[in-house]
């Protein structure tokens, strides 16, 4: 990392809600996914096919936001932050441990995917409920003490790096489907600030065309209808 990187500024200082934001995706995906799955008749490819396709989307998107933190975040943290940096120790030893309850739920997954079997539906149900014990302790943890450390050391621009590591990470034809899971749980206050910085023709394909695409996965994927939000 460059030494001569500048620590955030009283006129340009990052306010790290859109973690908080992010969050909220892989808090609620991951304990449904393990519900539904354990749910999925034996046997049923299309519906396996389905629920392993929205996983992969899920699993991708939360092992790189870590990585992006780890390669993005940390280094940065941890040279401005001192002493404070013990908080950046703990967030990185949380991270191993979640790798490993990511790995594990990832090979399942696949296996799931050839299979379609109960015994593998279960032990990935199982996997995928560790990995959010893992994740939520450590999200809660972060939003906590470490966000106020972003906040103080971590500028906009910075932030922005690994928001945009994380979009190129996304297969484009579910980048908007990621959005909607993002915007789903989101306020109004969230989304239109999140929308906001986003290019006019990308807010216009996600009016015009996201928002039914969303819509037509979370019925397919929960066999319900959600609160889709219109901006």
């Amino acid at each position: 990392m460059p030494a001569t990187a500048d620590p955030a500024t009283d006129n340009e200082r990052l306010d790290p809600q859109e973690m908080v934001v992010l969050h909220r995706v892989f808090r609620r995906e991951v304990p449904l996914l393990a519900d539904l799955i354990q749910a999925a008749a034996p046997g049923d490819r299309r519906r396996t096919a389905v629920l392993a396709d929205h996983l992969d989307l899920v699993l991708g998107a939360l092992d790189e936001h870590h990585e992006g933190e780890d390669h993005l975040l940390w280094p940065k943290l941890r040279e401005r932050a001192a002493p404070d940096d013990n908080v950046v120790v703990r967030m990185v030893d949380q991270h191993e441990a979640i790798a490993g309850a990511l790995a594990r739920a990832t090979e399942l997954s696949r296996r799931w995917r050839t299979r379609a079997d109960r015994d593998t539906a279960l032990r990935l149900a199982e996997a995928l409920r560790a990995l959010d014990r893992h994740a939520a302790a450590h999200m809660d943890d972060e939003e906590e003490h470490l966000l106020p450390l972003m906040a103080d050391h971590i500028t906009p621009r910075e932030w922005t790096e690994v928001g945009e590591r994380g979009r190129r990470s996304v297969p484009k034809a579910k980048l908007l489907v990621f959005l909607g899971a993002i915007l789903e749980d989101a306020t109004a206050q969230e989304r239109q600030r999140f929308l906001s910085q986003m290019p006019a023709p990308a807010r216009l394909l996600w009016r015009t065309l996201g928002i039914r695409l969303y819509d037509r996965t979370v019925t397919r994927v929960r066999r319900s209808e959600a609160a889709v939000p219109q901006v």
